[in-house]
């Protein structure tokens, strides 16, 4: 097959001028503070980009601490313009997270909005800070494009994940300009992405589930749509959709859940052409649920594509709804006093994912807490990054050689565990019951999945429903679906009581 000559010095800000040239007039991003053509977006990039040249380049990395809206769109461009690197991080992680992340990723600069201007000031450690005003190009203001060398190369690095460092500090790993090229068109592709299509943008900027949609969309000349996950209520977040008319919906099983009891409950519908299930293994009822609340719309997978760089992914990372790696938590562990020996691990037989899964043993005198040690972590990681469950044991297995082994860790239903999935309280027993009843199901364990016991949204409501007639509360439904097990009902109880 005879290959594009060009194709070897593209990039995603080549292909952006591109779209800017043949979609300049059209809607390019909208978000809470208003709505940029493709050429206004170009505009306000290449100016932000002329302000991060004299202090970040090729080979270097920028951190960005955004908002959810329009004005991180630009600083991405604008970091690549600058043949910089963009590290994101997101405001609503611990500082603590936030902190060992630019000290490990070692910025030259730090971009931020002017509400986290302060914040900024104070992650940075020293390091220079650009704190800017989304006000977007001046009215009347020319809008011709930048002609300069665009900066960025295919193989310099583009996007920044984490991973963890040694010392359980947080480090980046750098994806080439061809990679992220490559994801974005490989997207666009999936789904057919055209000028009219609408795209909305819900997981948080920083997290590798809004990478597809930002470079998909502004590469074909279709309009972004950034809604802000932190502050748009769950129960608006549909009409937002309908209001916007989107065209495609992307998100893991847990967001499509929570759409699917508020259209059974009579929400709005929007009417996507096309569903992409991202990030989580799907269970079938997320499948009829699609079916059944979207009938117009193709249900389509996006695994992560192959690299063109090559293979080069840890077989030991695991791909939860972020970038995450048991190693992170796991050294976490090991550096908490009470413990002596941790491996964290993805259990594949819990469903609906890969849940992460902690064993450790204990130095002697002080005996670790589950409890105690699962808040230190949700202190310093995300929580996607925290393990859903801590086990104690007496020793961890090894190798002939010494080392760990991690095939022979116990099932967790056999492990010496202070967290025991059996319910025994008074209230975990009440609750268990209501749960098998509206299951049909004969028993019930603190760890066992709603989806994956056959339930779906009509039941979750009836579920929710009956556990707050019971204790006089109202349970609320978004924490439930994104961790949708017993003992995470039996939290939400706990905690509503305490409220009232």
């Amino acid at each position: 097959m005879t290959r594009n000559p060009t194709e070897k010095t593209e990039t995603p800000v080549r292909r952006f001028r591109a779209a800017v040239a043949r979609f300049g007039d059209r809607p390019a991003v909208h978000g809470p503070s208003g709505t940029w053509t493709y050429r206004e977006l170009d505009a306000a990039s290449d100016a932000l980009a002329a302000r991060i040249r004299p202090v970040a380049g090729r080979g270097d990395r920028v951190a960005l601490l955004y908002g959810h809206d329009i004005e991180v769109v630009a600083a991405v461009l604008a970091v690549l313009k600058a043949g910089a690197a963009c590290l994101p991080l997101d405001p609503q992680q611990p500082k603590a997270r936030l902190a060992a992340t630019v000290t490990g990723a070692d910025p030259v600069l730090v971009l931020a909005d002017a509400a986290h201007g302060r914040a900024a000031e104070r992650l940075a450690g020293g390091r220079p800070v650009l704190a800017v005003s989304g006000d977007g190009p001046a009215p009347g203001a020319p809008l011709e494009p930048d002609d300069s060398d665009p900066g960025d190369s295919p193989d310099a690095p583009a996007l920044v994940l984490l991973t963890p460092g040694s010392g359980g500090t947080p480090e980046g790993d750098a994806l080439t300009g061809r990679y992220v090229l490559a994801q974005a068109l490989r997207f666009a592709r999936l789904l057919g992405l055209t000028a009219e299509d609408r795209v909305p943008v819900i997981a948080s900027y920083a997290s590798d589930g809004s990478v597809p949609d930002l470079f998909a969309a502004l590469l074909t000349g279709a309009s972004l749509h950034v809604i802000n996950p932190y502050t748009t209520p769950p129960s608006t977040l549909l009409g937002d959709l309908v209001r916007q008319r989107v065209t495609v919906l992307h998100g893991a099983p847990a967001l499509l859940r929570l759409f699917f009891v508020q259209l059974a409950a009579g929400a709005p519908a929007p009417a996507p052409r096309a569903v992409v299930i991202d990030g989580e293994m799907a269970m079938d009822s997320d499948v009829a649920g699609v079916a059944r609340h979207f009938p117009g719309a193709a249900l389509l997978a996006f695994p992560g594509a192959e690299s063109p760089d090559g293979p080069g992914t840890d077989a030991y990372a695991v791909a939860l709804r972020h970038r995450s790696e048991p190693a992170e938590a796991e050294v976490l562990l090991r550096a908490h006093p009470t413990v002596r020996h941790a491996a964290v691990v993805a259990d594949p037989d819990l469903p609906p994912d890969r849940r992460l899964v902690g064993y450790l043993t204990s130095p002697g005198p002080q005996a670790a807490s589950p409890e105690e040690l699962l808040r230190y972590l949700r202190g310093l990681l995300p929580d996607y990054a925290v393990p859903t469950r801590l086990v104690v044991l007496p020793k961890l297995p090894t190798d002939p050689a010494g080392g760990l082994d991690r095939s022979r860790l116990p099932a967790l239903p056999e492990a010496a565990s202070e967290m025991d999935d059996t319910p025994r309280t008074t209230q975990e027993r009440r609750l268990a019951t209501l749960w098998s009843e509206v299951l049909a199901r004969e028993s019930a364990a603190l760890g066992d999945h709603f989806f994956a016991c056959g339930g779906d949204s009509a039941r979750v409501m009836k579920l929710l429903s009956r556990a707050g007639e019971e204790y006089g509360v109202a349970v609320p439904m978004p924490p439930f679906l994104a961790e949708p097990t017993l003992r995470t009902l039996v939290s939400l109880v706990a905690d509503s009581t305490r409220a009232t």
